[in-house]
């Protein structure tokens, strides 16, 4: 097979294995019938929220404890950590690990099963960073970590950004790693639009949105013993 047919080959297959929702499958599981629990993160007033439209690990977590979350973003990583290892193995010097981690975080945050309304990628940055790059998922996560700490509302996007000045500067500015960087941002900021445009419009009405909120939700699914228990 010529290396074109091969690319979009391993990327059809990536983004239809990406499309699989762990935290569907859970609350199917768990709650079978009912629709999984939207992450909501009220204004400071108390007037207005920002309702998210992700379906992912946070949701799991905050609804059934931290253990049916951890296991969520597991499974979310390796879906994403699993391929692109293979293929980094299989492929030494080739782009096709790059190619299938970003269909899969493609296939994760618009899902073909799901009305194309997936989760928000993050696990599965980890695990592809762990399988590609895993000196670049130190960097890049203990540098969102400093950045959350001052600016908690760009936490989890800046963890993404960072990938591309790693990979800039590791591989070169037009590798195939830094054009991957590129994409994988862009793909993610991409499926944050939803939110973006929300917290905008509250912003413009004089709203502002609790950005700490998720995190002490989901600090106390894994303090509250009962939050394990569906």
């Amino acid at each position: 097979m010529n290396p074109i047919a091969l690319s979009i080959l391993i990327a059809v297959i990536g983004y239809l294995f990406g499309s699989i929702s762990a935290a569907r499958i859970i609350f199917a599981r768990l709650r079978p019938g009912e629709e999984p629990v939207r992450i909501r993160m009220p204004s400071t007033d108390g007037k207005a929220e920002l309702v998210s439209h992700a379906i992912g690990a946070t949701n799991v977590m905050m609804t059934f404890g931290s253990r049916w979350g951890m296991l969520t973003m597991a499974l979310d990583a390796a879906k994403a950590f699993v391929p692109a290892l293979i293929l980094r193995l299989a492929f030494p010097g080739q782009p096709y690990s790059l190619i299938v981690a970003g269909a899969v975080l493609s296939g994760h945050i618009w899902p073909v099963w799901h009305r194309f309304s997936g989760g928000g990628g993050n696990s599965c940055i980890l695990g592809m960073l762990l399988a590609i790059s895993p000196a670049g998922l130190v960097v890049t996560h203990v540098g969102s970590m400093l950045i959350g700490k001052f600016l908690p509302k760009f936490a989890f996007m800046s963890g993404v950004v960072l990938m591309i000045p790693w990979f800039a500067w590791r591989y070169g500015i037009v590798s195939p790693e830094s054009i991957f960087a590129i994409g994988v941002t862009l793909i993610y900021v991409t499926g944050q639009l939803p939110e973006i445009i929300q917290y905008a419009r509250l912003k413009r009405a004089g709203h502002i949105i609790d950005a700490a909120h998720v995190m002490r939700l989901m600090k106390n699914s894994k303090t509250n013993s009962q939050g394990d228990r569906p």
